[in-house]
């Protein structure tokens, strides 16, 4: 792959194609968007059910996340018709997955749900990372290697 194929060829040492640093890039910029809509939506719809705010977020950033995952942290060597009905499944869990945490979380420490909601945040990140990586992409190292 040559510097005109990736443009983020100068961050290939620091966090390769496909690596949790190169996700952990790209999720800082997902996460940056839900966290505002939370927030936003925490203030202005304050009498719905904070699980509920939690997963409009998730989900609208989430189909959003696919196609900044697919062009920065893995790549688009599968067609998008393969990658995306793919990637519903994994961002559907975890939206249900973290918002049932984040209304666990919730009730046990409400003087610390940012905090908890970033712990929450991180932790199904992980798991996203990883099904992504295996199952929705198929990232083979190898193709992203230099000769």
């Amino acid at each position: 792959m040559t510097t005109e194929d990736n443009p983020f060829a100068w961050l290939d040492p620091w966090a390769p194609r496909g690596s949790i640093q190169r996700f952990a890039v790209a999720g800082g910029f997902n996460s940056a968007l839900f966290w505002v809509m939370w927030e936003v939506s925490l203030v202005l719809l304050a009498s719905i059910d904070l699980r509920i705010l939690w997963g409009a977020a998730w989900g609208i950033t989430g189909v959003l996340a696919h196609f900044v995952h697919r062009a920065f942290t893995f790549d688009n060597h599968r067609s998008v018709k393969l990658t995306l009905p793919a990637s519903i499944p994994v961002y559907a869990g975890s939206l249900v997955g973290s918002s049932y945490t984040i209304g666990v979380l919730s009730e046990l420490a409400p003087q610390w749900l940012r905090l908890l909601g970033l712990v929450n945040m991180l932790a199904w990140g992980l798991g996203i990372w990883l099904t992504m990586r295996v199952f929705v992409f198929r990232f083979d190292p190898s193709r992203h290697q230099s000769a």
